[in-house]
């Protein structure tokens, strides 16, 4: 924004006004100002109210209020923000409340991001320093990651799995260049593969999933009927009140709970019946890093949900190592 010489909010205010900037810091965007910008709602077209109120009707203090008070209207302006920028933003944000800073400051590359295929522990950025004369701490080249729970605990709880940064880079561009070429020189068999593996994995699940669907629809069938009944039964003086309390109670009670697990058993429908959507999502993504050579931290947050180490084994004299590369809307593909 700053090379385009966008104009800043400040900027615009004096221009509304036809005044001249008087703090002379105009045409430089600082970085809180777009943060403040990706995290209201507002730029995707919503409008939020009651985020603030008074403490009392005595104490006319404005304080903020839980989410949960907050006054959603979704969709009731031109958004400027697109949704996918607002997701990564998001994304962004939960990969870095959970990853811890080096002590240059800086969040490792791959933090938030690993796992042991193990254990299923996050793994731990491990880096030498050295201090400069002025304090300033120099991060050497040497970095790697390691098992958490190792780190902790030690040998009894989980082998070490340590994996050099660099050979992680190259193996990590690899998958992504081979991927991204695949969507492009062959699309249809690259989602051939996706949705086969996806059908095997989840295939079965979801038959269960429409048979419970159907069960609880013919059960909550049923509970409507035997409200009904009983009901009439205690107007025509069949059966006690205080029966027909008890049973009204069960019933309900029943009810609710089926209603519960039907809207969760529908949103697992909804998810899987995403799937073509997001691999179409995926394909349009993947297809512009073909040519990729650096892998920064916003890159690899827009492309990749985790990736799981395997401990280093041997095989026919040569040492190897599983490493699961599992992307954003597609999870993990088999080379």
């Amino acid at each position: 924004m700053n090379e385009e010489k966008m104009s800043t909010p400040r900027d615009l205010y004096y221009l509304q006004k036809g005044m001249v900037n008087p703090r002379q810091d105009g045409g430089y965007w600082q970085a809180q100002t777009v943060k403040a910008i990706l995290r209201n709602e507002v730029y995707i077209g919503h409008t939020v109210q009651n985020k603030t109120g008074n403490i009392s009707y005595k104490v006319h203090k404005q304080v903020g209020k839980p989410e949960a008070e907050w006054i959603r209207v979704e969709g009731t302006h031109e958004p400027l923000i697109s949704m996918e920028v607002w997701e990564l933003v998001r994304t962004i944000e939960q990969q870095n409340a959970r990853s811890r800073t080096q002590a240059n400051g800086e969040t490792a590359l791959f933090a938030g991001l690993l796992y042991c295929m193990d254990c299923g522990s996050t793994m731990r950025h491990h880096g030498d320093y050295h201090k400069c004369k002025d304090g300033t701490p120099v991060r050497s080249t040497y970095e790697s990651y390691l098992c958490n729970r190792y780190c902790c605990g030690g040998k009894d709880i989980c082998t070490a799995h340590t994996m050099n940064q660099k050979v992680l880079i190259q193996v990590v561009l690899t998958d992504i260049r081979m991927k991204a070429k695949q969507a492009r020189n062959d699309p249809s068999g690259l989602i051939e593969q996706i949705q086969t593996q996806r059908r095997a994995s989840s295939a079965e699940q979801m038959k269960q999933t429409r048979l419970l669907l159907t069960a609880i629809e013919k059960r909550l069938a049923e509970l409507s009927r035997l409200t009904q009944a009983i009901y009439e039964d205690k107007v025509m003086g069949r059966i006690p009140e205080a029966v027909c309390v008890q049973l009204m109670n069960r019933y309900e009670a029943e009810r609710a709970d089926k209603l519960e697990q039907r809207a969760h058993l529908s949103g697992e429908l909804e998810a899987y019946q995403q799937e073509t959507d997001d691999v179409q999502q995926w394909m349009k993504l993947i297809r512009e890093y073909a040519k990729l050579e650096e892998l920064d931290r916003p890159t690899l947050l827009r492309l990749i949900k985790r990736i799981e180490v395997g401990e280093k084994k041997v095989e026919d004299g040569c040492t190897v190592r599983d490493i699961k590369i599992h992307y954003n809307f597609v999870g993990y593909i088999e080379a």
